[in-house]
């Protein structure tokens, strides 16, 4: 096989557990099939990295993942990537020549030292390291240890200055930091979110699934932390000094409502059919520098189109990755990367059980037009009677059954604008796929639209060509830039849930108007 060969399936990695300063570990040795299910100092499963610890003592290559090819060979994650870039990662993620998305998981028994991760401009300023270290934890177990619930300490609230931190980690005064700090109870399958530069520190009794920036590095600013652990100054600051460790925190402050929003992650639903369920638990809008969703299935289903490379966790159950003719088993427990030109990837469940399995997937890549609006995903019709077209459609082109909904729902009031103002519009939509592409059948039932306008300037006829794309302040930013802006705009509904969808008026322009809806 050749390289371009070899990035056409899915590789499952490797077992990459690491040594920690924090206790734990039965549950993720449980979690991955072990035997003798221990807690101790090696707590935490490398699942996905292409980085190294940043211990002060390690071990050579140290937390980076392994593969084993087809001819037996075992290789890093790193060096595999380095075979074809381009191949492996796609064109857009090739400069990197990074996977620029990790996965870890942790089991601890005791409180994590108060620490915080640096943000990109940090870590390439003071590390010379190029990204800094968002992370969003699933929870994927959790169990109370001397009665209490699990926690996570996590941003500053109201009041708190670098002056009062600085203080307080002068005295070593830990009960203050953490007073300074919102605690937040955590539950099993929910997700949190904590950014870059944050501090935080997750309390026992969690065992978490950890999708991150790849990077290592943790400033700490608990010097005694446990009994048996005093953090060396180059563990605490990498030998930048206390006042590059206090530099390192962003000082903002939240309200206990603030830290909720900010840091306790919404699912939403993507998909949902009999057998499978496709859920955004971490969305660019939240998290800016990664995505995660999260297939439940009890039969196979595909994984959703991205352009570019992935990675993915077994959560639940053992899963068997098909792509390209290729197969791999993933048992519960282990990552897998998703390379590029391995295209369009189908999970199945190895056996007969609901299996959970998360998908993350790298930054959305830098703003292209050429990207953005290649391909179109449904065209837009405009009728003054769908009924009647219908009927056409049905017994001149033999096209059916068809899908209609009402815009709203009856009982609900999801946001609408009709340019820059709130509307009040309503419709009826009817929806048909031609091969690849949606045919939609719009009927405007009231209210002020664009529909409206363009049906009483033009009569019945084409009217938008809509596109996906990752959100949406990059496109707008780019079509103001162009002179259009959106002139119309609503929440989405039923499959669309939690998405928003937008309107740009290009049709004297270009004979089509553009949609686009965030993925």
């Amino acid at each position: 096989m050749n390289s371009s060969d070899y990035a056409k399936m899915p590789y499952v990695l490797n077992l990459n557990r690491v040594k920690r300063a924090y206790k734990g570990g039965a549950l993720l040795d449980a979690w991955q099939g072990l035997d003798h299910c221990s807690d101790g100092n090696w707590s935490e499963e490398f699942l996905v990295s292409t980085v190294e610890v940043s211990n002060e003592k390690k071990a050579a290559q140290e937390g980076l993942s392994t593969t084993t090819l087809p001819t037996g060979q075992t290789i890093t994650l790193k060096d595999l990537i380095r075979k074809d870039p381009v191949a492996f990662l796609g064109q857009t993620y090739a400069p990197a020549q990074d996977v620029c998305v990790s996965a870890r998981v942790g089991d601890t028994i005791v409180r994590h030292v108060l620490q915080c991760h640096p943000d990109t401009d940090f870590a390439r300023r003071e590390l010379g390291f190029p990204n800094g270290k968002a992370e969003a934890w699933y929870i994927l177990q959790t169990r109370q240890i001397d009665g209490r619930q699990p926690c996570l300490y996590v941003g500053f609230k109201p009041g708190v200055t670098r002056e009062k931190w600085t203080e307080l980690f002068n005295k070593q005064d830990i009960d203050g930091m953490l007073e300074c700090m919102h605690c937040i109870p955590v539950y099993q399958g929910h997700t949190y979110f904590v950014d870059a530069g944050m501090p935080h520190c997750l309390g026992p009794g969690s065992m978490f699934l950890e999708v991150h920036e790849p990077c290592d590095y943790t400033f700490r600013v608990e010097k005694n932390y446990l009994p048996d652990h005093v953090f060396s100054d180059y563990e605490m600051n990498y030998g930048l000094g206390n006042e590059k460790l206090m530099e390192v925190f962003h000082y903002d402050t939240y309200t206990e409502e603030e830290i909720l929003r900010k840091c306790v992650l919404q699912p939403a639903v993507l998909a949902s059919e009999p057998g499978a369920r496709v859920e955004s638990i971490v969305s660019y809008q939240q998290a800016k520098r990664f995505k995660v969703e999260k297939y439940t299935f009890t039969r196979p289903v595909k994984t959703r189109p991205f352009q570019g490379h992935q990675i993915a966790i077994t959560v639940q159950g053992d899963c068997v990755f098909c792509a390209n003719g290729q197969e791999v088993f993933a048992p519960q427990g282990r990552g897998v990367f998703l390379p590029a030109d391995g295209g369009e990837v189908t999970l199945r469940p190895a056996r007969e059980q609901e299996t959970v399995v998360l998908v993350c997937s790298p930054p959305p890549a830098p703003f292209s037009p050429g990207e953005i609006f290649r391909d179109p995903i449904q065209v837009g019709v405009l009728v003054r009677d769908l009924d009647t077209c219908l009927e056409k459609l049905e017994k001149v082109f033999g096209m059916g059954p068809f899908r209609i909904a009402d815009y709203p729902p009856a009982q609900t009031a999801p946001m609408r604008l009709y340019h820059g103002e709130g509307g009040d519009f309503q419709a009826k939509f009817c929806f048909f796929h031609l091969g690849n592409i949606e045919l939609e059948l719009i009927q405007p039932l009231g209210g002020q639209s664009i529909w409206e306008d363009f049906l009483r300037k033009r009569g019945s006829g084409i009217h938008h060509l809509k596109f996906l794309v990752p959100e949406h302040s990059a496109v707008r930013a780019h079509m103001q830039k162009n002179g259009y802006d959106v002139s119309q705009a609503g929440e989405g509904v039923g499959p669309n849930k939690h998405r928003i969808w937008a309107f740009y008026p290009t049709y004297d322009d270009i004979g089509f108007d553009v949609e686009v809806m965030n993925d």
